[in-house]
């Protein structure tokens, strides 16, 4: 997770006018080399900037100050990226937070996810009708009522494996390099409302359509200003988040029980 990819420290000195993008590009092979997306970033940012190229999977960009000199890490995938991304990391440097890099860089990222991975992952098979309740149909709803019909995201039932959080549980995630949602299975029960089962779908959603904002030290938000101004758009989202208050314990009852019979199915095909 943490190790360190291609490494560059260059004198802190102003670039040469011959650094530059590169002309050609085959199939998909990077914009830049190595060298020129340092020299690049430094121009911009009209600062020293020694730049380290890495694949750590969960910080995309960072970067500290040493001395006179800005030491910035960036995932490989930045070695794709258009000019334009380039100019708005340099923006970031100039300002002195990340933050400021802005929907170019946000963008960039989350369209290149399936960069960080080495080992390609599908999709597994997508079921979307339960007993109870049919998460198409209510994906479908919330896409044409606060989307406008413009959202392409896969979404399934879990396996109902889903994991507590201080004394909570995940009714839901987002999988930003499947692009892929799923929703645990303790939610297909006849006493789950309709709209706390929306209000869960449409989180998800927004964190497809919105993606994740760069914090001060490079950490990727998911749970921003922008995206909790968005959640408040649902209409009954105090009455879902009342209603999971009130019947949590009974949700976690059901869930563990649920883990219980997906072990003992596995643990019968085993035999």
């Amino acid at each position: 997770m943490l190790c360190t990819g291609f490494s560059i420290n260059t004198m802190a000195t102003a670039p040469s006018h011959r650094s530059r993008q590169l002309r050609l590009r085959f199939d998909d092979s990077p914009v830049w080399e190595p060298a020129t997306l340092e020299a690049a970033v430094q121009r911009e940012a009209s600062r020293p900037v020694r730049l380290t190229l890495t694949e750590n999977r969960s910080v995309l960009l960072s970067f500290r100050r040493r001395g006179g000199a800005v030491l910035l890490r960036l995932h490989r995938m930045f070695l794709h990226a258009p000019l334009p991304v380039v100019r708005a990391v340099a923006r970031g440097l100039r300002r002195g937070t990340s933050r400021s890099a802005d929907g170019d860089v946000r963008r960039f990222m989350n369209e290149n996810l399936h960069r960080v991975r080495r080992v390609p992952r599908t999709l597994p098979p997508l079921v979307t009708r339960g007993q109870v309740h049919d998460l198409q149909h209510v994906y479908d709803r919330l896409n044409t009522r606060f989307f406008a019909a413009s959202l392409r995201v896969p979404l399934t039932w879990g396996r109902g494996s889903g994991r507590a959080r201080r004394g909570g549980l995940t009714f839901g995630s987002y999988d930003p390099v499947l692009a892929l949602i799923r929703i645990h299975p303790v939610l297909d029960r006849r006493e789950v409302p309709a709209y706390f089962l929306e209000s869960v779908v449409y989180h998800e959603m927004l964190h497809h359509h919105l993606g994740g904002v760069p914090d001060a030290a490079g950490r990727t938000v998911y749970h921003s200003r922008a995206f909790r101004e968005a959640e408040a758009r649902y209409p009954q989202q105090r009455e879902a988040l009342a209603w999971e208050k009130v019947n949590l314990p009974h949700l976690l009852r059901a869930s563990q029980e649920l883990d219980r019979q997906r072990k003992a199915r596995a643990a019968a095909r085993r035999r």
